[in-house]
């Protein structure tokens, strides 16, 4: 949060400033000062195919404009906690009303969800040291171009029903 409103990345409060490190998806790895350049948006899109999101090519700038152009408000929340401290593991959900555009397309007013998983490893002062974020881009940018439908993704991803993996173990078990 702290990212996207103070611009100043000495400003963070969260982040342990000399070690913080974060990454989507197994892409590329971000410190404090390279994250705040690319912004928020850029950094956990990265290892998404350019030709669904060219991170890369794609200002701090642009890229909140065109998420704040497809969503008014675009709240992300924890889900669910796993483990502690130092090594927090947790789901999380990012959502929103989708009433605006997004690459040309207009939403409906739908409900636009993302799920994912991720941990944080923290300081003594509970500063985020390295963040490791995992979803399906792919999926999310395909609903905002209208390529699907938002009922048709995250179908194993339940708001307000527990943790999403029994959710999926559960549709995915065999009986014997």
């Amino acid at each position: 949060m702290e990212r996207s409103h103070k611009l100043d990345y000495k400003a963070h409060q969260s982040v342990d400033q000399e070690n913080f490190r974060i990454s989507a998806n197994g892409g590329k790895v971000f410190d404090n000062v390279e994250a705040n350049q690319v912004g928020n948006y850029n950094v956990l899109m990265n290892a998404c195919p350019a030709n669904l999101y060219d991170a890369q090519n794609t200002t701090w700038e642009e890229s909140h404009d065109k998420f704040h152009a497809a969503f008014a408000a675009f709240p992300w929340e924890v889900l669910e906690v796993f483990s502690g401290p130092p090594k927090v593991a947790f789901t999380w959900r990012h959502w929103g009303t989708f009433t605006g555009e997004y690459d040309g397309n207009k939403g409906e007013g739908q409900l636009v969800e993302m799920f994912g998983f991720g941990t944080a490893v923290v300081n003594d002062k509970l500063q985020l040291k390295d963040v490791e974020i995992y979803y399906n881009a792919e999926q999310f940018i395909n609903v905002l171009r209208g390529e699907k439908k938002p009922e048709d993704v995250n179908a194993n991803w339940k708001s307000n029903t527990g943790c999403p993996f029994t959710a999926m173990m559960k549709s995915m078990s065999i009986s014997k």
